[in-house]
């Protein structure tokens, strides 16, 4: 894949990187994939993966150019005579049996429940008696299937994506002419950050907002970082400008603890009150000893039903969510896990030695509007108290000596 070399290029191996989809000019399935397609995936392996599961398509990149500046288009074509109708189970088994990672297939299944949802809603209908017309093409099985694909290609950390265009019109469907925009595209729109426009043309499809329903951990006005690389991807809409997908180094590596400054953070977050007291300790027990965990903070409380419950909130640096989210869910069993993106102050500091009390003890040193402090590290400060046989006040109220 070229997003390989790009990073070698770039001396970004290893590098944290996020996506940022910059959707002003719209987001549909062609142009999610043709903008990946842009950064370097590569979508031959999945047409294959495609064929052995029973889909005979193929999925053919090509550049285009417009005021927008170079990008691509995707073209989906297939071998069979028309397309059947579908339905969401259906293309589930679809996505069951292709070969691909479980992360694809979940991000895929939750595309396409949340389209069957919004096309439920739009009809009135049970979801199961949902018939894909528009969405049910191979084309739109593929645009679903092929972003997830891609996201997991290039190796991304989290997806951001600006606010959504707000448009307006009609469009003839199947069911006639609809109303911009369309039923199962407004239902998917809502709770999300949207700008006016005066566009009276489809800018956001079904297909992409299910996508950026499902494909968006947070909405932003811009990315923070450095920005890599670009890729555009264009629509069958004859439309100046595309969807533009930034490949960016996280600004959020963590700040030089030394110099301080600031970084980004990932804050989870979760009611419990499922727990017992020796499940709930051994839980934070097992998250605090986590390397790649910040902090960990428990609030206790009284939730619903006038049941002792509490909130947990767990750190990371944006580089390793998927190891902590992982770790939250496995120790607490939560069916429910919030997330967040922080920004995070740091304090200039550095590890010393400081004299208390006789022995010297390990500190920080740190610095605040110019001024110096010195704090003994806890744990030092209790095996000292041990080792000497007195309480950690003593120690703690003895005159320091740096």
């Amino acid at each position: 894949m070229r997003v390989l070399s790009l990073r070698a290029q770039t001396n970004l191996e290893g590098a944290d990187m996020f996506l940022y989809l910059d959707c002003s000019g719209g987001i549909s399935g062609d142009m999610t994939l043709a903008a990946l397609a842009h950064l370097g995936v590569d979508y031959a392996p999945l047409a294959a993966a495609l064929a052995r599961a029973g889909v005979d398509c193929r999925i053919d990149a090509r550049g285009e150019t417009r005021p927008g500046g170079p990008g691509q288009m995707v073209a989906v074509s297939w071998n069979a005579e028309g397309q059947p109708l579908r339905h969401p189970a259906d293309i589930a088994a679809i996505f069951e049996r292709v070969e691909v990672s479980p992360g694809v297939r979940s991000r895929a299944l939750a595309a396409l429940n949340a389209l069957t949802e919004a096309e439920a809603h739009a009809h009135q209908i049970a979801p199961a008696e949902v018939h894909f017309h528009e969405v049910g093409a191979i084309d739109t099985l593929v645009d679903i299937l092929g972003a997830a694909y891609a996201v997991e290609a290039l190796g991304v950390s989290r997806i951001c994506a600006s606010p959504l265009p707000w448009f307006s019109g009609t469009v003839e469907c199947a069911h006639g002419r609809i109303p911009l925009p369309a039923p199962a595209t407004a239902y998917l729109m809502r709770g999300k950050p949207v700008f006016a426009t005066d566009a009276c043309e489809e800018l956001v499809t079904p297909t992409g907002a299910a996508l950026v329903h499902v494909l968006a951990d947070q909405f932003v006005s811009g990315p923070e970082g450095v920005a890599v690389a670009l890729g555009t991807g264009y629509g069958s809409r004859p439309a100046p400008a595309g969807l533009r997908a930034w490949l960016v180094e996280d600004g959020a590596g963590g700040a030089d603890h030394v110099l301080g400054g600031r970084e980004k953070v990932m804050q989870f977050e979760s009611h419990i009150d499922h727990l017992n007291g020796e499940d709930l300790g051994m839980a934070l027990e097992a998250l605090s000893a986590m390397p790649e965990v910040l902090d960990v903070l428990w609030l206790p409380g009284v939730g619903k039903k006038n049941r002792p419950a509490g909130l947990l909130r767990v750190l990371c640096l944006p580089g390793q969510r998927d190891c902590v989210e992982n770790a939250v869910l496995r120790h607490t069993h939560t069916l429910g896990l919030r997330l967040q993106t922080l920004d995070r102050v740091v304090a200039p500091r550095r590890a010393v030695s400081v004299d208390m009390a006789g022995q010297p003890l390990a500190a920080k040193e740190y610095s605040i509007e110019g001024q110096t402090y010195v704090r003994p590290e806890a744990e030092a400060l209790k095996a000292a108290a041990l080792r000497d046989g007195v309480g950690v006040p003593a120690l703690r109220n003895a005159r320091a000596k740096n």
